[in-house]
């Protein structure tokens, strides 16, 4: 032991803990304790505090990762509840409450009488239908179909019956009418009487008008001139396309027909002027207010705002419009429906042809569910099917395998063949009720490269 008292020891002990002494005064230190019992003593006692620290302070650093781990855990755990409750939330409205259909996706039958109505849907889309809504306000009763992806549980078709609180007087189905006092609201009706213009110098509004008719997939464009300074209130169309003379009595004709629906849809409009070439020459037809009356047999100004008055209308001139399908064509496919006097025991299929390549030959087939009947037709010389000239099919009760009622669903699809004989479908599928002892009218136009459509 050296001879440094053990004051002297214990006072350098703490420096020496904190190995703040010099590697002489460690000796000595060390060297004292040796032969010294009470100074080890005094050392292992201020050496005891440090270790207990270090000991708790690892347990208390084991005991903050054990913490944040579990906190990690139960946040995770709490984002996956709130995810799934998320999903589970919008799973059960989507599949419970459904979407909303456009009733362009839609066909129907539909039966009223008194304070009943009856009503049978097809979705015409990827959509089965989730439900069918009926609600009713002063006779006015509005028909909401909801959708969720077709599967098992739902498939394209439905039905469903109503009584309501008084007479029906009128039925909708999503946005458009379909049934007004007694009588079937046809869809260019339904349209047209969304679209009424009260003011000629509206030209949007007027805009709407003119693709709810659809008239350029028969006339091409044009440019639009208006006289709105002073009555009589005009709209001048200045058509592009140079019309063959083959065609220009059957044009006018036809053009007649739109001016009546625009004298009648657009409230201060007093005459509707066409301006258009046939074979280079420039031509002009002007058909006014009082003319579309005499035709329509009433003022021509009480028809657009009043439902029935402008179905009637909409059948005089045998203007009709259906629904295509498919997504790659974006525009309606105008069909003309009128009636044959001769006989009903047949329905014509009328096909104007405005394809811009040489069309040697059509094929028409009209299918009524499981229920089909075809057609084709080809020049007997072998030569092409003359541009703007019609081609007709006929179809007797004997083209389809089994009986056609009147009011029949149909989907009416078209080909065509080129001059080397490959056949080509026609984009687009066209919806119909068809009647025996109906024409209907349609209009083929595009070529082969960038693809045949109806209506287009």
């Amino acid at each position: 032991m050296s001879k440094i008292p053990c004051e002297i020891i214990q006072d350098l002990l703490p420096s020496y803990i904190d190995e703040l002494t010099s590697d002489v005064t460690n000796r000595e230190v060390e060297a004292h304790m040796e032969g010294c019992e009470q100074c080890r003593n005094v050392f292992r006692q201020m050496k005891a505090p440090d270790i207990e620290m270090a000991e708790n302070e690892e347990k208390e650093i084991d005991f903050l990762k054990k913490t944040k781990k579990k906190h990690r855990r139960n946040l995770i755990l709490c984002v996956a509840v709130v995810w799934a409750i998320a999903v589970g939330f919008f799973c059960a409205r989507y599949y419970l409450d459904g979407q909303y259909l456009n009733t362009e996706y839609l066909s129907y039958n539909l039966d009223v009488w008194g304070t009943e109505l009856a009503v049978a849907v097809n979705s015409t889309s990827d959509q089965g239908i989730q439900r069918i809504e009926i609600n009713e306000s002063e006779g006015v009763v509005d028909i909401t179909v909801r959708g969720v992806p077709k599967s098992i549980f739902y498939q394209t078709t439905a039905d469903a019956s109503y009584t309501a609180s008084e007479p029906i007087r009128q039925v909708w189905i999503g946005d458009r009418i379909v049934w007004a006092n007694g009588e079937m609201i046809s869809p260019l009706t339904s349209r047209l009487y969304a679209v009424y213009n009260p003011y000629i110098g509206n030209m949007p509004s007027n805009g709407k008008i003119v693709n709810v008719l659809n008239m350029t997939a028969y006339t091409g464009g044009f440019t639009n001139e208006l006289q709105t300074s002073e009555e009589p209130y005009s709209w001048k169309m200045v058509f592009q396309n140079d019309f063959s003379a083959d065609r220009q009595d059957v044009f006018e004709e036809r053009l007649k027909l739109y001016a009546y629906i625009y004298l009648a849809e657009v409230g201060n409009l007093n005459e509707v002027i066409y301006e258009y070439k046939v074979d280079g020459e420039t031509k002009t037809l002007s058909v006014t207010s009082s003319e579309a009356s005499e035709f329509a047999g009433e003022d021509i100004k009480s028809v657009g705002r009043d439902v029935n008055r402008l179905e009637k209308l909409v059948r005089k001139t045998g203007l009709s419009n259906v629904v295509l399908g498919g997504a790659s064509v974006e525009s309606n496919a105008q069909v003309d429906v009128s009636y044959i006097d001769k006989t009903e025991d047949f329905m014509e299929f009328t096909v104007i042809n405005f394809a811009e390549d040489a069309v040697y030959g059509m094929g028409l087939k009209v299918d009524c569910g499981k229920i089909s009947g075809h057609q084709s037709m080809r020049e007997a010389n072998g030569e092409a099917l003359q541009s703007g000239l019609n081609v007709n099919f006929q179809l007797i009760p004997e083209d389809f395998a089994s009986e056609i009622e009147d009011g029949s669903q149909a989907t009416i699809r078209l080909s065509v063949v080129d001059q080397d004989g490959n056949e080509h479908e026609v984009q687009g599928e066209v919806y119909a009720d068809l009647y025996w002892g109906n024409r209907y009218k349609l209009n083929l136009s595009g070529n082969a490269k960038d693809g045949y459509f109806l209506g287009q």
